[in-house]
């Protein structure tokens, strides 16, 4: 049987476009608008705001939380469509999603992301389809970061041994160390190409290659 391959979202699937567009560029203009403060100024306002609460804390990445906060008086979905266009998959995702569905893996989602966010995203890129399990380390855990406790609720709902499941993601520690340590097969996507190693993939199109030649 063919191992489950779990992906990260954020800088694996999609890039940060839309995310940014979300909350950097949507939410202060929007704040402004509700407000009335110039752009320049909402901006600052709101940034500090997220600086105040800090990313140590659930909230800073709770959507609701911030259109509650800044009074915005608009619903997730709304905010999500005014920024649709900056949902963008990285050129080969829907290829090698293809591919390895095809080649008989199950594809698992992965994302600390709330679910909102990766559910829009994958909606708009025709990509829900490919994904036996979606889950949100935020929404259906609580946790602001993939931990080892992550990583063996997922093999525990999965009904999966750590040989069973590969996990590939961006961030060296969340997607590569920490499921290392529990004896999951991983691979660190490092688009910019400063790591070496059997183990690293400069973009998805060599994970294929290398689950069959037996890295990482």
């Amino acid at each position: 049987m063919r191992e489950r391959i779990s992906l990260d979202l954020d800088g694996t699937l999609v890039d940060m476009s839309f995310a940014n567009r979300v909350w950097l560029e949507e939410i202060p203009r929007l704040y402004s608008l509700r407000h009335g403060l110039p752009l320049e100024e909402a901006r600052r306002v709101v940034k500090a705001e997220y600086d105040r609460v800090g990313d140590g804390r659930l909230e800073w990445y709770d959507l609701r939380y911030w259109l509650g906060r800044f009074d915005l008086r608009v619903e997730p979905e709304e905010l999500f469509e005014r920024c649709r266009e900056a949902v963008r998959a990285y050129p080969e995702v829907p290829g090698v999603l293809e591919e390895l569905r095809g080649e008989g893996y199950g594809l698992i989602l992965l994302t600390n992301a709330p679910r909102e966010f990766a559910s829009f995203q994958l909606r708009v890129l025709n990509l829900e389809g490919y994904f036996d399990r979606i889950f949100s380390s935020f929404s259906d855990f609580r946790k602001i970061k993939r931990s080892e406790d992550t990583y063996r609720t997922i093999l525990e709902l999965c009904g999966l041994s750590p040989s069973q499941l590969v996990h590939v993601g961006d961030h060296f520690e969340h997607d590569y160390l920490v499921p290392r340590r529990l004896g999951i097969r991983a691979f660190y996507l490092d688009r910019r190409g400063r790591m070496e190693g059997d183990f690293v993939l400069r973009d998805l199109r060599e994970l294929k290659g290398k689950l069959e030649n037996g890295s990482g």
